[in-house]
Parts: structure tokens; C-alpha cells; sequence
């Protein structure tokens, strides 16, 4: 995961950069620092992942989501890590 990743995915929850980093357990610099790093460290990775993850149980628990559709979404979210 980039800087511009990380910033795709908090924009993506259209979060400002104090929510995200406020969700991520981290100070706003260091929030500031990661989107304008090459690579994020893992654990901020595995953060991003757990809070899409919390997301998306709703429409995950649905009966009407196929098998197929889950394991794809979860294929695309841990691909890099």
C-alpha cells in the first residue's frame, strides 16, 4: 500500500485526514506522513483492512451475497499485504 492508497481509502469513507487518523490510533502528523510515503508499514495496512472489514459486515451477513462475491472482496483487500 502508497501514500496515495491510503489516501484513496480515507477519501473513500469520506473522512478528512483528522478522522482517519484519529481511526487509525495515530497523531495527524503521522497520519500526514504515511499518505506522502512510498509504502505504508503493515500494521497500518491491517488497520485499514479491519476498519473496511467493520464496514462492510452488514452487506457481508447478508443472505443474499453470494460466496463468491465475499471471497473476491476479500482477495482484492489483503492482495498486497
Amino acid at each position: 500500500m502508497t501514500g496515495n492508497d491510503l489516501r484513496l481509502w480515507r477519501k473513500s469513507f469520506c473522512w478528512r485526514r483528522e478522522r482517519a487518523a484519529q481511526e487509525l490510533g495515530v497523531s495527524l502528523r503521522t497520519y500526514k506522513d504515511y499518505e506522502n510515503a512510498a509504502g505504508i508499514k503493515r500494521s497500518i495496512q491491517l488497520a485499514t483492512i479491519a476498519l473496511s472489514l467493520k464496514d462492510l459486515l452488514p452487506a457481508l451477513q447478508n443472505a443474499d451475497t453470494d460466496r463468491e462475491t465475499v471471497l473476491n472482496l476479500l482477495h482484492e483487500m489483503t492482495r498486497e499485504i
